[in-house]
């Protein structure tokens, strides 16, 4: 058996495509976030066009009122779409399932790996979950996890993330094909606060802290973006670790 579907991305989310259509289901249509906004969803537009899948570009947020005539009744998949869905759409849709690359409820909502990793998280996850009106709240229908490694990095997060993502997504359409929207649990846990997007000012440390207390704070700040950073004499300083005898195959940790 396999489902027919439509899918959502903004993102470096092809794998998840590619193991969709090699799992036998059939995507009608593809939607993708602007590229030039959002230039890591250009491999999955290609793939698709590739293919011979019809892609649409949603340029902003109210253009998915457009879109609904073509989802009508039928079944969404979201893989890092960059837009809430309204009611409207989520109304006339069959079912929205969406994957969140944290292990809900806890971090909830976009951008949310760094924060994993300054809350001294030991473990992270996918998570493939029902779509409702609130941010990541649905019914989960399947959550696998990993554990983290005290030298893990935000670039480390997410590959490991993304290597993950595209077998739970399987996985999750298997059950939903069997189960349909029963083979889902409710959230029992209130979902904690929506934390905000990363900023360079959360890089910001305080040097007369202990430098234990502070490498989580490091670790989870973007060298390359907004590395980790204090004051001294009115000057910035900017701060980078690294272990100069780490194996080989943590070429993305610290």
């Amino acid at each position: 058996m396999s489902l027919d579907l439509y899918y959502f991305s903004g993102g470096p989310r092809e794998r998840v495509l590619q193991a969709v259509l090699e799992a036998g289901h059939r995507v009608r249509h593809v939607f993708v976030n602007c590229p030039q906004r959002w230039p890591k969803v250009t491999r999955t537009i290609e793939i698709a066009q590739s293919l011979g899948l019809p892609v649409t570009v949603v340029e902003r947020k109210s253009d998915l009122d457009g879109v609904v005539e073509t989802v009508a009744d039928g079944l969404c998949l979201s893989a890092g779409f960059a837009y809430l869905f309204p009611k409207l759409f989520l109304d006339r849709v069959s079912t929205c399932i969406n994957v969140h690359g944290s292990l809900l409820p806890n971090y909830a909502g976009a951008r949310t790996l760094s924060w994993v990793i300054e809350n001294g998280e030991i473990e992270s996850g996918v998570t493939v979950h029902l779509v409702d009106e609130g941010i990541d709240t649905g019914d989960i229908l399947l959550q696998r996890t990993f554990p983290l490694s005290s030298f893990e990095t935000t670039a480390s997060l997410a590959r490991k993330t993304g290597d993950l993502e595209p077998q739970v997504v399987v996985d999750a359409l298997e059950r939903f094909e069997k189960s349909g929207l029963e083979g889902g649990r409710p959230q029992l846990e209130p979902p904690p606060s929506i934390l905000p997007n990363r900023v360079p000012e959360h890089s910001r440390i305080d040097p007369a802290l202990p430098l234990l207390d502070l490498i989580n704070k490091i670790r989870a700040a973007n060298v390359v973006h907004y590395p980790a950073y204090f004051y001294l004499n009115g000057e910035k300083v900017c701060i980078q670790l690294w272990r100069p005898d780490k194996p080989v195959d943590e070429a993305d940790l610290i």
